[in-house]
């Protein structure tokens, strides 16, 4: 459940792929999944009292799951007892559930907020593969303080730090009660929340639940999961399989108007250029979202006068590479369903990148509308979007839209599809790209990833057999954390090739990526769950020049204590051939072309977060080009009670370059407060300071949640120079603030 990524260097998530092609005849021996028994879900022979404690008839009438540990010793009998049994009626799937403690003191209650999503506290959670395509998860969590937390996982999480997130919402309840022996549960998904399915009056799901105890860092599953490969316990392959008979749900249609109100105030040089005008602006606005099932399988969704007044600010980053930076999606309505929208390149490149539209150079450009339709036909994954956006202060309205079609073939984990963006400009401009892939489990834990995409654009040269404006990846991983694995790729990106609603973090460049690795899992009396031995070295070229600018190597060694502590230790080589000079760190220095050769170590260290005191370390220290680096990261959190949560942010880079007597030092530093009263109320506060652009970034949001789709918000948005002597004349001290409120109400009809 831990939300915080690893701090991972940019140049190591670049994910650059290994030479080599692969006969296509080897996919013919991929093997399909192997014979599993199916768990009928009983149906309930009674009605429920929804309560958090489900001591009803008609749940002593339902078996129990069995349970086994899925960490730290994969196997063994639970520490704690359990009693989770699942059921259902027409209209919902249900979870019951008690958790005992021996020792009631170890039970953990932190966290009250809507979403609060930390591995702080006790947790109990429901994933289904809802299409059983042994890829995609929808996830249910709750805690002893009633808390509802949902989320997605995608691609069965081949990529750990991406395929995961907690900002998808949907209709669904829980209700908990903490007793002198530890505490109950009782989670109800409407099945109008899903989407799923349905032949012969027969539907068929992946199911498996969990119960974290953060006290002994130990999950409980059903049904047993091997911790041997990644991420197993939020993979969808690794789901148990499960049938419903005869549910047959209403469609669902939802209206959800939304109206805004506030005031602005920005800061604008004076006719006369001599200092700044504050011009106050009133702010009100208002839309709706609906949402509409048009069978159990496809889902509807219209937006009119979209507003994202309420998304979280994005964290401030300094770049110290030479590839642009990623963030990531955090506005809702992108991040619905955004599995079946995935193209991806790796390391974040993706044909589809959702912040292209609605934002221009980070800044919010007005959303008229659009329409998203997603779900499944047949055998057919299906994703469409299409949404208009207003002119810009340099751009003129625009048209964006995307299709991307999925089909399973020779087994349920591999898959064929395409994909179709376009990018219409009101003036005539255009940019539209058009993608083929593929993923093939081959056997066992190996799987084979192609990728082939192309882009056209007005004043460019348009071929169709032309490697200039491709991109091409070709992927073959073995997913295993014991014993050996790897990582073997190669990849293309034509000097033309320019997705205009994709995410780059470099351009024409052409190279391959090796990782091996060995991993152990010591068993019940170690002092680590877990270790693994980690070799990773990539290379690439200029596609024009033929040039090579990169190669990398990467020693590094990787632990989980039984705790649920961890950490990481490397040794970083790289050589770096620059046909350009670089610029750092907003500008604060520069790296002359050239070749340079340079190392550097690394370390990261989490603390067990099962205390009130939590924190996550990262350093690096050694070389850097031509000079030298010291970077820190630290990231203490604190709980006070179940109420307060308190997490500090602080980025040092210390950079230097002797010969040149060039160089700087940048302090990022960041504050964010947690405050929830109930489950339904909650205040959010985020201060980050940026030394390199002399400025403080703030946010206040205070929100009130009485039920699901009814949302009172106030936020608070405000910019602070700190050097207002930096430029002449002199800045104003705030560089613009923005008060809004924010209600919506969901309309079930």
């Amino acid at each position: 459940m831990n939300n915080r990524r690893t701090q991972n260097h940019i140049i190591l998530r670049l994910l650059l792929p290994a030479r080599g092609l692969i006969p296509l005849c080897i996919l013919l021996s991929a093997a399909p999944l192997s014979a599993q028994e199916k768990l009928v879900i009983p149906r309930l022979q009674e009605g429920l009292i929804f309560d958090g404690v489900p001591d009803e008839d008609a749940w002593k009438a339902v078996d129990e799951l069995p349970l086994l540990v899925y960490v730290p010793v994969f196997g063994a009998e639970p520490s704690e007892k359990s009693s989770l049994k699942i059921a259902c009626d027409d209209e919902c799937i249900y979870l019951g559930a008690y958790l005992w403690y021996k020792d009631r003191t170890d039970m953990r209650a932190v966290g009250k907020k809507r979403d609060y999503s930390m591995p702080t506290t006790d947790w109990l959670g429901l994933f289904l593969d809802t299409y059983f395509d042994r890829e995609n998860t929808v996830m249910f969590w709750t805690n002893p303080n009633g808390v509802k937390t949902e989320g997605t996982t995608k691609n069965d999480m081949a990529e750990p730090e991406n395929d995961y997130n907690f900002s998808w919402n949907t209709f669904w309840d829980t209700e908990t009660k903490i007793n002198d022996h530890g505490w109950s549960a009782e989670i109800r998904i409407p099945f109008s929340s899903l989407r799923f399915q349905t032949e012969n009056n027969i539907t068929l799901m992946g199911l498996s639940v969990l119960r974290y105890i953060p006290a002994s860092g130990e999950f409980v599953s059903f049904p047993a999961i091997s911790p041997e490969i990644p991420f197993a316990y939020m993979k969808a392959s690794q789901t148990y399989p499960v049938v419903l008979e005869g549910i047959r749900p209403e469609k669902m249609f939802y209206l959800t108007p939304y109206v805004t109100g506030g005031v602005s105030q920005t800061y604008d040089l004076n006719d006369s250029g001599t200092g700044y005008e504050m011009h106050p602006k009133a702010r009100y606005d208002a839309g709706a979202d609906i949402k509409c099932s048009l069978t159990n399988n496809l889902t509807l969704d219209l937006t009119i006068n979209t507003d994202f007044a309420q998304v979280e600010a994005d964290d401030q980053k300094i770049n110290l590479t030479r590839y642009s930076l990623f963030f990531p999606e955090k506005r809702v309505f992108f991040l619905e369903k955004s599995d079946v929208f995935d193209f991806s390149f790796l390391g974040g490149n993706n044909l589809f990148y959702s912040r292209r539209i609605g934002l221009a150079e980070g800044m919010p450009v007005r959303i008229y509308g659009g329409a998203r339709l997603t779900g499944r036909i047949k055998n057919w994954d299906i994703g469409f979007l299409d949404m208009q956006t207003a002119a810009s202060e340099d751009k003129s309205g625009e048209n964006l839209g995307v299709l991307r079609v999925k089909r399973n073939i020779l087994n349920k984990n591999s898959y064929l599809g395409s994909m179709v963006t376009s990018r219409l400009g009101a003036g005539g401009t255009y940019n539209l790209s058009y993608g083929l892939d593929g993923q093939f489990r081959v056997t066992g834990d190996d799987y084979l990833t192609l990728r082939w995409a192309q882009t056209f654009e007005n004043d460019s040269i348009n071929r169709v057999f032309d490697l200039s404006p491709s991109r091409l990846l070709i992927n073959w991983v073995r997913r295993k954390q014991k014993g050996v694995a790897y990582d073997l790729s190669y990849t293309w990106s034509g000097d033309r090739f320019n997705p205009g609603l994709g995410f780059e973090a470099k351009d024409n460049y052409q190279g391959w990526r090796m990782i091996t690795q060995y991993g152990w899992l010591p068993g019940e009396d170690a002092i680590l769950r877990y270790h693994k031995l980690m070799l990773t070295a990539y290379t690439f070229w200029n596609t024009v020049t033929g040039l090579r600018e990169t190669v990398s190597g990467v020693l590094k060694w990787y632990y989980e204590g039984t705790r649920g502590n961890s950490g990481e230790f490397a040794i970083n080589w790289f050589e770096e051939d620059l046909q350009e000079p670089l610029t750092l760190g907003n500008d604060q220095a520069t790296v002359p072309s050239g070749k340079y050769s340079f190392a550097y170590l690394s370390a990261i260290y989490n603390t067990a977060y099962s205390h009130s005191l939590s924190a996550t370390l990262t350093a690096e220290a050694g070389k850097f080009y031509n000079g030298a680096k010291i970077s820190f990261y630290a990231a203490p959190t604190l709980n006070i009670g179940s109420d307060i949560d308190i997490g500090l942010t602080y980025n040092f880079d210390f950079v230097r370059f002797p010969e040149r007597d060039a160089g700087f030092v940048n302090h990022i530093a960041g504050f964010k407060g947690l405050w929830t009263f109930t489950t339904k109320t909650s205040v959010i506060g985020f201060v980050q300071y940026n030394t390199s652009v002399s400025k403080v970034v703030s946010n206040l949001r205070f929100r009130y949640n009485p039920r699901e789709g009814n949302d009172l918000y106030l936020v608070w948005d405000e910019g602070l120079n700190t050097d207002i002597e930096r430029e002449s004349p002199r800045l104003p001290v705030s560089s613009g603030r923005t008060v809004l409120v924010k209600y919506t109400y969901t309309f079930r009809l």
